[in-house]
């Protein structure tokens, strides 16, 4: 079956009058139809507030408040109470912070993370903040690099060996 030939041609070349695949004219009707539909329900003019009521503002004043990301999300004490997150926070501590820490948390180039007195604070806070975020003088920023959890386990760990050393004052 051969579709008939338009009357006109561009350099030599004659176009055939065929039509649209069915399943494209239909693809074509079913968007149209979504798009009106659409139209009706949601804001689609400056002045059309739409028949279901949505605006930004609704929904983000109905959405739940953000969970907080920084320091204070996880209870460490908690957190030691499972001796997995221990061992996961202490093989962590030995593949990454060992270097600087020692392999017993006492001190090279790093400060030593057994005693009384933190240089940044020994909160459970301070201590998720120093390890996610870093700290002058060489502590890199480990939150780039370990998941949350993982952060939560290296600073449970790190809790789990704080204090157990006395540090004479202005050590740090």
């Amino acid at each position: 079956m051969s579709a008939p030939l338009l009357e006109h041609s561009a350099d030599g070349i004659q176009e055939l009058d065929n039509p649209l695949p069915r399943w494209w004219l239909m693809m074509f009707y079913v968007c149209v139809a979504f798009s009106v539909v659409y139209c009706a329900l949601y804001p689609s003019l400056p002045t059309w507030p739409g028949l279901r009521g949505w605006s930004q503002q609704k929904q983000w004043s109905d959405s739940p408040a953000p969970r907080k990301s920084e320091p204070g999300m996880f209870d460490l004490a908690a957190l030691a109470a499972q001796p997995a997150t221990l061992d996961t926070g202490k093989k962590l501590f030995s593949n990454n912070c060992v270097a600087c820490h020692g392999l017993k948390a006492e001190g090279k180039i790093g400060p030593c993370l057994t005693d009384t007195a933190w240089r940044y604070g020994n909160t459970d806070k301070d201590l998720l903040t120093t390890i996610r975020k870093g700290r002058p003088k060489g502590m890199p920023a480990w939150g780039t690099f370990l998941k949350p959890d993982e952060v939560g386990a290296v600073a449970c760990y790190i809790h789990s060996i704080g204090n157990t050393t006395v540090t004479a004052p202005g050590a740090h």
